[in-house]
């Protein structure tokens, strides 16, 4: 379950911030693997351009509330039983053995401690490529992450990964919620 967890907060960190994989964040753990396209659910064109639509739009909204310390507007965007998991001891300690959290001496003890240390400063510019369906009212949020990779004479490559943002369930009132 932890790793599933560790999806919760991607984002694509701005060129000022650490790199990617030494951010503390909860979905960290998956960041070097690339998510596979699954194709066990499937929908209409249209029903995924709409919820692509909604997607975005809670996205947008979600980053807002991170932009502005919108601690309260955050833990409403997660599901309870997500919002208990990165509240326990155990997901605070793991968590605050990240590479940047230890190296600022910086010990994770509350959710609002998760959210203003790892959430804030990674979250406010996330953005949403594509969108799995796991169920009618479940999707995978993906974006595309590219890299220039300098290789050997100098020679450079892009490098373009398909990395998961968050899991969101739709609840009763069509409104999304964070689920890992």
């Amino acid at each position: 379950m932890a790793a599933t967890v560790f999806m919760a907060c991607k984002s694509v960190p701005s060129t000022e911030e650490s790199p990617a994989e030494e951010l503390p964040i909860v979905e960290e753990l998956h960041e070097d693997e690339e998510e596979e396209p699954s194709t066990n659910f499937t929908v209409s064109q249209e029903v995924y351009d709409e919820t692509l639509a909604e997607v975005r739009h809670f996205v947008e909204n979600l980053n807002a509330l991170v932009h502005n310390k919108d601690y309260e507007g955050w833990k409403n965007a997660l599901s309870d039983e997500f919002f208990a998991y990165i509240s326990s001891p155990e997901f605070l300690a793991k968590a605050s053995e990240s590479t940047v959290l230890r190296s600022q001496k910086i010990v994770l003890k509350t959710a609002n401690d998760y959210f203003h240390y790892v959430v804030v400063p990674s979250r406010s510019n996330s953005r949403v490529d594509a969108i799995e369906f796991v169920a009618t009212d479940r999707v995978k949020v993906f974006y595309q992450e590219s890299r220039v990779r300098r290789g050997e004479n100098n020679t450079t490559s892009t490098e373009v990964r398909r990395l998961r943002l968050y899991d969101l369930i739709k609840r009763t009132g069509d409104t999304w919620k964070i689920v890992n």
